[in-house]
C-alpha cells in the first residue's frame, strides 16, 4: 500500500510519520528514508519520538546508506566502486580517446570545472535512464548546432561508459547496483517504509522506490504541497505525486493520497498561507516577524548573534532551537564562524569543506610542485610548513632562515652532501655557536632529503601511473602521515575545535581512497610526472569532508537548499538581497535550457531546470520562511565588501505588504547590540576610556580585571626601558662600537631592536655592499702592507702591484668565500666584475700615495677590549659607556718631532662627510677615532700626536655616463671628480701639502679647492676648531650614555626629508609602526648647515658646557 501524505508546511506530515513508526514499534521493521543531509536530524527526531527502543525496530537511511546496507547483504560492498574522483579520471581518459572525432569539443578544456560539468551531465543522464545510444538517436533528429553538440556528447558519454565497464572492472555506480539487486536482496520485504523530505526523485531513485513498492508491507511518502494548488512552488511536488502513483500502478500496488491541514491564526501561520498567494494585510499582532537592514554582512551577523544571546538569556529557547539560514551561505560562513566565536555562541555549520583546503593536500601539491619546478623555496616550504612533514615549527624556521640566506634550491636539496656555508652569511667569523647551528640545519636537511629523494627517484623511475602512485604513498608513509594526522586531530579536540578534529579524522581514509582510485583506473597506463600531478590535483577536487554536529546544544547554520525542514523555535534568514533570494536561475552547464527543452520534446526528461528549478527555489524559500514556530527575522546588508550598493529581495516588500505593522529595523550608530557579549562589549567600552560604559564595567566584579588590563594597555606607550631592563640587555658597562653609536643616533628604536633584543632580519647571503666593503678592506690592507715592505708605492710598478692584487683576491676567495667555482653563475660574474674594481681602486690609491708624504702606519687599528688601544670611556652616574672599534687605516707624517695623523675610512658606497650629520651625532665615527688617537696614540706610536683630519676614501670604480665624443682626458677628469675624497682636514698649508704635493696649486684627491689668487678652501678646520670639535664629540658621547642609561627606545629616525627617512628601508618597520607625533615618535630632520654656522654652534656648545 502506497500512502502519499500531502500538506503545506506545519501540517504535521513528518510528525505523523514518526508517530506511526512509534505505534508500529517492535511489531514490524521500519525504514525512514530521507535526503543525505537530513539524516542526522532525522535520527535525532526518531529517537525523541520513539525513545530508547527506536534502534530495535527502525533505521534512518539515505539512498546512499541503503546502497551500503543492501550491497553488504548481496556482496559487492567491498568491490571497487568508482567515487567522484575515479569518475573524473575515467572521463579524462575517455575525453582523450575520442577528442579527434568530436566537432564542438575538438579542443576540450582540461580544467577540472569543465570536466566536472561533463561528469554531472553524464551522472544526470544515467540517473534518468538515458543511454549513450538513446542520446545519439534523439540527437540525429535535431537540426542545427544542438545536433552537433548532442552527437559529441553521446560519443563522449559512450566512451566514458565503455571505460567504466571494461573487462576486469565493475565500475557501475552504487545506485545502478542497488537497482539491480534490491529486489533479490529482499531487504525491504515486509517492512514499513517511510520516505520523508524529498521534493522529486530521479529515474534511478524511482526504480528503487518501485522495487520497494513490490516488497514492502507499506510505503508512506510525504510531499510538501496541496493536491489542487495552482501555486508555482508546489508544481514540482504535484509532478512527483503523479510519478509515484504511476509507479504504484506499475507495481500493482494500491495507493491513496491523504491531505493534511492545520489552522494557525498567528502572524507566522498567516505568513505560511499567504506569502505566495493572495491575501489581505494581516490585522493581528505581527511582532513574531521582524525585518532588519544592516550596513554590512558583518554587522548583520553581529546583530543576529546579539539576538540569539538575548533569546537564550531570557530563557525563551536553547541554542538548538535556533536556525540561521541563507541562500548564499558560502558568503557568510567565515563571518559567522568569526562572529559567533566572539559572541560565545556554539554553532554547527552544515557544510562540506573541500579536500583542497586541507593542509594534508598542501603537503602533497607542495612536494609535487617542488619536484616539478626545480625544488624552489616557495614550493618546498609550502609542504614543509604544513605541520605534517615531520618538522616542528621552530625547526622549520631554522631551516628556512638558512635556505633563504643561501638561496638553496634545485639539486642542492637532493645531494647527499652537507651544506657548508656560514649560517650568518658571507664574512661572519666561524665559531662553535655557528658551527652548531650549521650542524642542526644539516640534520634537518637530512630528515627532509630522505623521503624527498625517495619520492624523486620513484616518480622519475616509475613508468606507469600505478608506480608513481605507489611512490607517493611510500613518501607519505615515510613521513608517518597517518600518525601525524591523528596527533593533529587530538590537538584540535583538546583545543575545543571538535568540528575540525572530526574533519581531520577522515583525511587519511580519503587520501588513501584518492590513490586507490588512481591506481585502479590508470594503474598500468604510462604517464609522465607532470600529467600525474595534474590528474591527481583534479581528482582531489572531487573530495570533500563533512561532519555531523559535535554537540547537542548548538545553533544550526545552513544553506536553505540543505534545510532538513524540521521546525525550530526561531529562524534568522540572512542575505535577503535581490538576485540572491531566490537565486537567479542559471542556464549554464553543458546543456542549456533550450537543449533540455529539445530533449524533453522527444521524451527525454532530465533534472528540473528553468521554471521547474525556479519552483524548487521558491519551495526552498517557502520552507525556510515557515520553519520557525516562535519568531522569524529576515535581514539584509545594504553594501557588499567592496562598498557597492545591495538592494533588498522581493521577500522584504512582500512582508511589509502582508504585515503593515512591520517596520524595517535600521542599524543605530551606537551599536548597542555589541553589549550582549563580553568581548564586543569590552571593545566598545575601550573606544571611550573613562566614559559611562567604561565606568559601568569597571565597577563590575567579573569585568573589572579585563577592564583594568585594557586601561593599562590604553595607557601604554613605547615608553622607555627600566634600569633593570637596560642592565639585562646591555650589561652594567655599556659597550658599543663607534658604528653602533651612529646607529643609536639614527634611531633609538632600531638600535634597541638590533643590539638590545638582538633581532635579525632575514636576508639572502648576497655579496652586496657590506661584503664588498669587507673584501676591499681586506685587499687594501694586505696589498698596502706588502707595498710598504717593498719601499712604498713609488718603488712598486703597476705590474707588480696588480700581481699583489691577484694574489690577495685568490687568498680571500679561498679563505672566506670557499668553493668559488661551486657558486652560481651570477655570483661568479659579480665577483669577476669586482676584480676589475679592485685593480682600479688600488691603482687610484697608489697614484695618490705616490703624491703624498703621509705614510700608512696602521691597518685595522682596534680600540677596546683586546684592542691595541684602550676603549673610549664615558662615565655618567649609574652608567659607563665604553666605545671600541676599528680604524681602516691610519696615515702619519712627522714634522718638528710631532706626528700628524689622519684617519682614513674606505667606503664602497657613496657616503660623504657631512657637517650637518656630525652636528646630530650621525657622522662622528672617524672623528671619535681621531680624537682617541690624540689621547692614546703616543703609547702606540711613541710620539706626541696632532690630529691632521679624517678622510672617506671611495673604494669603488665609478661607472660614468658620458657623451660619446668625450676625450680620454675629460673622462679621467670626471672620474677623479667622482672619486674625490670627502672629510675634514687640518687647514695648515704644510700639512695639506704633505698629504698631496699639489694640494696648494691643483689638488686632485683632497676635498679642497684653490682659487685664482691661491687661496685654499673646502673641508678645512683650524687646530683650535678641531680641539673644540673634540669637546663637542665628547659632549655628544655623554648625551648618548644618558640616553642608553635612561632606556630611550623612541622611534626617532633621522632624515634629510621624508622621502629619505631610515623608515623607508628599515627592517623593523613592522615592529615599530612609526607615526610621527605619537608618543615619542618623531622625525629628526638633518638640516643643511654652512661651515661657519656649524663652527659657531660648536663653539657655543663647548663654551656653555665644557666637556660635559
Amino acid at each position: 500500500m502506497l500512502t502519499i501524505l500531502m500538506g503545506r508546511a506545519k501540517t504535521g506530515k513528518s510528525e505523523q510519520v514518526l508517530r506511526r513508526i512509534g505505534e508500529l514499534g517492535d511489531s514490524s521493521r521500519q525504514i525512514l528514508l530521507v535526503p543525505e543531509h537530513a539524516s542526522h536530524q532525522a535520527e535525532v527526531d526518531l529517537c525523541r519520538a520513539c525513545g530508547d527502543t527506536a534502534s530495535r525496530h527502525a533505521e534512518v537511511l539515505s539512498f546512499r546508506r541503503l546502497c551500503d546496507r543492501v550491497l553488504t547483504i548481496t556482496g559487492g560492498a567491498a568491490q571497487v566502486t568508482l567515487d567522484a574522483g575515479g569518475k573524473l579520471l575515467t572521463l579524462q581518459k575517455a575525453l582523450g580517446e575520442v577528442a579527434p572525432l568530436l566537432k564542438v569539443y575538438r579542443r576540450p578544456s582540461q580544467k577540472a570545472s569543465f570536466l566536472q560539468q561533463l561528469l554531472d551531465l553524464f551522472d544526470e543522464l544515467r540517473c534518468y535512464d538515458v543511454s549513450p545510444e538513446l542520446l545519439e538517436s534523439q540527437a540525429r533528429e535535431i537540426q542545427g548546432a544542438t545536433r552537433d553538440k548532442l552527437l559529441d556528447l553521446s560519443l563522449l558519454y559512450g566512451a566514458y561508459e565503455s571505460r567504466l565497464y571494461r573487462p576486469g572492472l565493475d565500475a557501475r555506480d552504487r545506485m545502478t547496483k542497488l537497482c539491480e539487486v534490491l529486489e533479490s536482496s529482499r531487504y525491504a520485504l515486509g517492512k514499513d517504509v517511510f520516505v520523508d523530505g524529498f521534493t522529486y526523485f530521479n529515474a534511478q531513485e524511482r526504480q528503487v522506490l518501485e522495487s520497494i513498492l513490490r516488497q514492502a508491507r507499506s510505503v508512506t511518502v510525504t510531499l510538501l504541497g496541496e493536491p489542487d494548488s495552482a501555486e508555482e512552488m508546489f508544481q514540482v511536488s504535484l509532478h512527483t505525486r503523479d510519478q509515484l502513483t504511476r509507479l504504484a500502478d506499475q507495481a500493482g500496488c494500491p495507493w491513496e493520497v491523504r491531505t493534511l491541514t492545520s489552522a494557525d491564526d498567528s502572524a507566522l501561520g498567516y505568513l505560511e498561507h499567504h506569502f505566495f498567494g493572495e491575501g489581505e494585510p494581516y490585522q493581528g499582532d505581527s511582532s513574531a516577524i521582524r525585518v532588519r537592514e544592516a550596513a554590512t554582512a558583518f554587522s548583520e551577523v553581529e546583530q543576529t548573534a546579539a539576538d540569539i544571546r538575548r533569546l537564550v538569556a531570557a530563557g525563551k529557547c536553547r541554542y538548538r532551537d535556533i536556525t540561521v539560514a541563507a541562500r548564499n551561505m558560502t558568503d557568510y560562513e567565515g563571518t559567522i564562524e568569526t562572529v559567533f566565536e566572539r559572541y560565545s555562541i556554539p554553532a554547527y555549520l552544515s557544510r562540506r569543506s573541500s579536500m583542497l583546503e586541507k593542509p594534508v593536500w598542501s603537503l602533497i601539491t607542495g612536494v609535487l610542485s617542488a619536484l616539478e619546478n626545480g625544488l624552489e623555496y616557495e614550493d618546498m616550504f609550502r609542504w614543509l610548513k604544513t605541520g605534517l612533514a615531520g618538522l616542528m615549527p621552530e625547526e622549520c624556521d631554522e631551516l628556512e632562515n638558512y635556505v633563504l640566506s643561501w638561496e638553496i634550491h634545485g639539486k642542492m636539496w637532493l645531494r647527499d652532501v652537507d651544506w657548508t656555508d656560514n649560517p650568518d652569511g658571507y664574512g661572519a667569523p666561524w665559531d662553535k655557536r655557528r658551527q652548531a647551528r650549521l650542524d642542526r640545519v644539516n640534520e634537518l636537511r637530512r630528515r627532509v632529503r630522505a623521503p624527498l629523494a625517495e619520492l624523486y627517484e620513484g616518480l622519475k623511475g616509475g613508468v606507469t601511473a600505478g608506480e608513481k602512485g605507489n611512490s607517493l604513498y611510500s613518501f607519505l608513509e615515510h613521513l608517518n602521515l597517518q600518525n601525524a594526522l591523528e596527533e593533529q586531530m587530538r590537538a584540535q579536540a583538546e583545543a575545543g575545535r571538535l568540528q575540525d578534529a572530526e574533519e581531520t579524522a577522515q583525511l587519511w581514509e580519503i587520501l588513501c581512497a584518492i590513490l586507490d582510485q588512481f591506481v585502479e583506473i590508470l594503474g598500468d597506463e604510462p604517464m609522465g610526472t607532470d600529467e600525474f600531478s595534474r590528474l591527481l590535483r583534479q581528482v582531489a577536487s572531487q573530495y570533500s569532508v563533512g561532519t555531523i554536529p559535535v554537540s547537542l546544544d548548538q545553533v544550526s547554520v545552513t544553506e536553505i537548499t540543505r534545510n532538513d525542514r524540521h521546525t525550530d523555535a526561531y529562524l534568522f534568514l540572512l542575505g535577503a538581497n535581490d538576485h540572491v533570494l531566490p537565486a537567479v536561475g542559471q542556464s549554464g552547464g553543458i546543456l542549456n535550457d533550450d537543449d533540455r527543452e529539445e530533449l524533453a520534446q522527444r521524451g527525454i526528461r532530465l533534472a528540473p531546470s528553468g521554471m521547474e528549478q525556479m519552483g524548487i527555489e521558491l519551495q526552498n524559500l517557502y520552507a525556510a520562511l515557515v520553519q520557525p514556530r516562535e519568531g522569524l527575522v529576515v535581514s539584509y546588508p545594504t553594501a557588499d565588501v567592496s562598498g557597492a550598493e545591495l538592494r533588498p529581495a522581493f521577500v522584504v516588500d512582500r512582508l511589509l505588504t502582508l504585515f503593515p505593522e512591520l517596520r524595517i529595523e535600521h542599524e543605530g550608530t551606537d551599536k548597542v547590540y555589541r553589549l550582549t557579549a563580553r568581548i564586543p562589549a569590552l571593545e566598545t567600552a575601550g573606544t571611550a576610556p573613562g566614559g559611562i560604559l567604561w565606568r559601568y564595567f569597571a565597577d563590575d566584579e567579573v569585568l573589572a580585571p579585563p577592564m583594568a588590563a585594557m586601561e593599562r594597555a590604553a595607557a601604554l606607550k613605547r615608553g622607555s626601558l627600566s634600569r633593570s631592563a637596560v642592565q639585562a640587555l646591555y650589561g652594567e658597562r655599556i659597550s658599543m662600537s663607534a658604528s653602533r653609536v651612529e646607529r643609536l643616533r639614527s634611531c633609538h628604536f632600531a638600535y634597541f631592536m638590533e643590539y638590545g633584543l638582538k633581532a635579525k632580519a632575514r636576508r639572502a647571503a648576497a655579496f652586496d655592499a657590506p661584503q664588498i666593503g669587507t673584501f676591499l678592506h681586506y685587499l687594501l690592507e694586505h696589498v698596502t702592507k706588502d707595498v710598504l715592505d717593498r719601499g712604498g708605492f713609488a718603488a712598486v710598478g703597476e705590474e707588480d702591484l696588480h700581481a699583489l692584487v691577484r694574489r690577495y683576491i685568490e687568498q680571500y676567495a679561498a679563505e672566506v668565500l670557499q668553493n668559488l667555482e661551486g657558486r652560481n653563475a651570477r655570483f661568479r660574474y659579480l665577483f669577476a666584475r669586482l676584480r676589475n674594481t679592485a685593480y682600479a681602486v688600488v691603482d687610484q690609491i697608489a697614484e695618490e700615495m705616490r703624491c703624498s708624504d703621509f705614510v700608512p702606519l696602521a691597518f685595522e687599528l682596534s680600540f677596546g677590549e683586546r684592542g691595541e688601544l684602550p676603549a673610549v670611556t664615558v662615565s655618567e652616574p649609574d652608567a659607563e659607556l665604553r666605545i671600541g672599534g676599528k680604524v681602516d687605516r691610519v696615515d702619519g707624517w712627522v714634522k718638528d718631532n710631532r706626528l700628524y695623523l689622519r684617519v682614513v675610512d674606505y667606503k664602497s658606497g657613496k657616503k660623504a662627510f657631512d657637517l650637518a650629520a656630525v652636528r646630530m651625532g650621525l657622522d662622528i665615527q672617524m672623528l671619535l677615532y681621531l680624537f682617541a688617537l690624540k689621547k692614546e696614540g703616543k703609547q702606540r706610536f711613541g710620539m706626541d700626536i696632532e690630529p691632521a683630519g679624517v678622510l672617506y676614501l671611495p673604494a669603488r670604480d665609478e661607472i660614468l655616463s658620458a657623451e660619446r665624443n668625450i676625450t680620454p682626458a675629460q673622462l679621467q677628469s670626471q672620474r677623479e671628480k667622482e672619486l674625490r675624497r670627502t672629510g675634514l682636514l687640518l687647514s695648515e698649508p704644510e700639512v695639506l701639502q704633505a698629504m698631496e704635493h699639489e694640494a696648494l696649486q691643483s689638488p686632485r684627491f683632497l676635498p679642497v679647492r684653490v682659487n685664482r689668487e691661491g687661496d685654499v678652501s673646502g673641508a678645512l678646520a683650524s687646530a683650535d676648531q678641531l680641539g673644540r670639535l673634540g669637546q663637542y664629540v665628547e659632549r655628544l658621547l655623554h648625551q648618548i650614555a644618558r640616553e642608553v642609561r635612561d632606556g630611550n627606545i623612541d622611534a626617532d629616525p633621522c632624515c634629510h626629508n621624508e622621502d629619505d627617512s631610515f623608515c623607508k628601508y628599515c627592517d623593523w618597520a613592522d615592529a615599530c609602526h612609526f607615526q610621527d607625533g605619537r608618543d615619542g615618535d618623531h622625525l629628526h630632520y638633518i638640516l643643511p648647515v654652512k661651515p661657519e654656522e656649524f663652527w659657531r654652534q660648536v663653539e657655543e656648545e663647548t663654551e656653555r658646557g665644557g666637556g660635559q
